[in-house]
C-alpha cells in the first residue's frame, strides 16, 4: 500500500515540476486542493515552501480563512500568498494563462501551416 502511495506521489511531484521546469526542493511540499491525491490537474496543485506553511494552510483553511485571491494582479496574489501561505505554486493562478498560451500556440502552428491568414 505505501508503495502505491509513494509512486503516485512521485507521478504529482514529477509533474509539477516538469511544469514548473526545476526539480522540487526536499523540503518543498505538494498539496492537492481539492484532496484527491490522484487529480494531477496543475489546477489542482499548489506547492508549499515547507511542512511547517502546509500546516498553517490547513489550519486557516479549517477555520475558514484562507481566501487566496486577495490582491488585483496575480503578482501581488503571488506575494501575499507567499508571504502568508509560503506558497510557491497555486495552481488555479496558472489555469487561465495557460489556456491562453495553449490558444496562442494552436493559432500560431494553423497560421504557420497555412490553415488561417
Amino acid at each position: 500500500m505505501s508503495d502505491n502511495i509513494s509512486m503516485k506521489t512521485e507521478l504529482s511531484r514529477s509533474i509539477i515540476e516538469r511544469y514548473l521546469e526545476r526539480k522540487l526542493k526536499d523540503t518543498e511540499i505538494l498539496h492537492h486542493l481539492n484532496e484527491v491525491n490522484d487529480d494531477d490537474r496543475t489546477a489542482n496543485l499548489a506547492v508549499f515552501i515547507d511542512s511547517a506553511h502546509h500546516a498553517k494552510f490547513h489550519k486557516a483553511k479549517r477555520k475558514s480563512l484562507y481566501i487566496p485571491e486577495v490582491g488585483r494582479t496575480r503578482k501581488e496574489i503571488e506575494s501575499k500568498i507567499l508571504e502568508k501561505y509560503g506558497i510557491v505554486f497555486y495552481g488555479p493562478l496558472y489555469n487561465s494563462d495557460r489556456e491562453k498560451m495553449l490558444k496562442k500556440l494552436a493559432e500560431r502552428t494553423k497560421r504557420e501551416l497555412g490553415l488561417i491568414s
